[in-house]
């Protein structure tokens, strides 16, 4: 518990932490305001079956996996380099030598507010949208918007166990938040361009995967298996990740 109240003050008194969290949530509500709007015709009527904010949740929350979750996934690793970067680690692993405990107390921390996080930006994202939109029978909260409402927390969430690890491994913020952008935004795509084995090579891919677990079939890709074995891999090789990560700040230097 005190390594827990001890990570809360680090995190409480970073603005970093304050602005990633906001600009993520923000940029969610600006997206659904604009496919709210954009659902109205110049009548001002919503357009009845087409895709958009008030007939689409996922559609509605487009900002959420766009901003938002990249966003609480950068403050986690701001959060564990940043010490790296201004020498606290040190005093951190002297009182607790042990380490682990403190390289758990700060995972379960970020882990928890990019959960809170990212249900915060989707609650108001379909709420927005949905508003906007004029379509009265929507109802945000039943059948898939509720499905995204739980599954998209849980997807920050496992992300945000991997990038812990990741930044635990190599120290450097610039590095961390280079490398991790250029794997799930360019690295999980481009393989697929592979000749004879990309394709089979794509389905294999963990942030692939977690997106076809939590958006359907909508980022399915190359997956040929369901929502679940999806899931598993993702989690899987994102507490492998961090497992590594922990397993390397025991064995060396802080």
């Amino acid at each position: 518990m005190n390594q827990l109240k001890s990570e809360w003050i680090k995190v409480t008194t970073t603005k970093s932490a304050y602005w990633l969290y906001a600009i993520g949530i923000g940029l969610a509500v600006v997206l659904a305001v604009v496919i709210g709007q954009f659902e109205q015709p110049a009548t001002g009527d919503p357009m009845a079956g087409a895709p958009g904010g008030g007939s689409d949740p996922l559609f509605a929350i487009l900002g959420v996996s766009a901003f938002t979750v990249l966003l609480a996934w950068i403050a986690a690793i701001v959060g564990v380099t940043g010490e790296y970067r201004y020498h606290t680690i040190k005093a951190t692993f002297l009182t607790t030598p042990s380490r682990w405990p403190a390289i758990l107390a700060k995972t379960a921390l970020f882990t928890v507010l990019s959960m809170v996080v990212t249900a915060i930006a989707v609650i108001l994202a379909l709420l927005v949208a949905g508003a906007l939109s004029g379509n009265e029978g929507w109802t945000p909260f039943s059948g898939d918007g509720l499905t995204y409402l739980w599954r998209f927390p849980v997807y920050a969430a496992l992300g945000t166990i991997a990038v812990t690890g990741l930044a635990y491994i190599m120290r450097n913020a610039a590095g961390t938040i280079s490398l991790f952008l250029v794997w799930i935004l360019a690295l999980e795509g481009m393989v697929s361009l592979i000749p004879r084995v990309g394709e089979d090579i794509a389905a294999w891919m963990p942030f692939a995967n977690g997106d076809y677990w939590t958006q359907g079939e909508a980022a399915k890709g190359y997956i040929t298996w369901g929502e679940w074995p999806a899931f598993a891999l993702y989690a899987a090789v994102c507490i492998v990740l961090w497992a590594v990560g922990l397993v390397m700040t025991l064995r060396r230097d802080a």
